[in-house]
Formats: C-alpha cells, sequence, structure tokens
C-alpha cells in the first residue's frame, strides 16, 4: 500500500507542475475521460480531451505544497486521496489554503484520476490541524 501512496501522491503534485498543466497529452495520461472535478470556485468542470490547465504562454510557475497526504482504500482498484495544499505564491490569502480529495481508479495498467474536489480553507484551519497530527 505504500507504493501506491507514492505513486498517487506523485501523480497529484504531477498536476500542480507548469509542464503538466500545459500538455494536453500529459493530462490526458492522469486524468480518466470521464474525468469530473467540483472545483474550489464553485464550478463544476469536466474534463474533454485536448484540454490544458494552463495556457502555453504563462510563464508563472505553480509553487504548491502537499501536506498531509493519506489514501483509503475504497475498493481493490479504488483509492480516496485525501490532503491540504498551501499555494505559496497566491497572494490572495483566501485562495491560499485548500483542502483536496481525489478518487483514482486503477484501469487499463495505469491509475488515473476520476473525481476531484478543493474546497477552500483558512490559514487558521489548516496549521491549526497540522500542529495537532
Amino acid at each position: 500500500m505504500n507504493y501506491i501512496k507514492e505513486h498517487i501522491l506523485e501523480l497529484e503534485n504531477n498536476l500542480l507542475k507548469s509542464e503538466v498543466r500545459k500538455s494536453a497529452q500529459k493530462i490526458n495520461d492522469i486524468l480518466a475521460d470521464d474525468f469530473i472535478e467540483f472545483c474550489s470556485s464553485g464550478i463544476e468542470y469536466h474534463y474533454e480531451k485536448g484540454d490544458i490547465h494552463q495556457d502555453q504562454d504563462d510563464d508563472t510557475t505553480l509553487q504548491c505544497e502537499i501536506l498531509d497526504f493519506n489514501i483509503k482504500e475504497l475498493s481493490k482498484d479504488c483509492i480516496l486521496a485525501m490532503y491540504k495544499v498551501i499555494k505559496h505564491n497566491e497572494i490572495d490569502e483566501n485562495k491560499k489554503y485548500s483542502l483536496r480529495s481525489s478518487i483514482w481508479k486503477y484501469c487499463d495498467g495505469k491509475w488515473k484520476m476520476f473525481f476531484h474536489q478543493g474546497t477552500l480553507s483558512c490559514k487558521f484551519e489548516i496549521e491549526n490541524k497540522l500542529l495537532h497530527n
């Protein structure tokens, strides 16, 4: 189970990298064809092949840190990942901290993300939970 946890964490981190977010192929390698996200903005996003998550001419490098990463096995081939994210280069304090969860399913020899939800959180909640873990 540790291998799966490390692999899912690597995939989650990859989705935060600009070089992945700018590549339709790299995103397609990670997201399932019927992927759905409930975004922290309140928008419901449905993935379509060819989508990218960062414009090619956007030179911004995301500086995100995943904290308290854990997984729960929902079935033999299905994993729930839960964690916190701090966007270190986010200027707006109201958008800097989030709680996140993803559902991953093993199919066709690889792990694919089927669902993701990001919920904005405040700095106090994130730091308070970190101190008590």
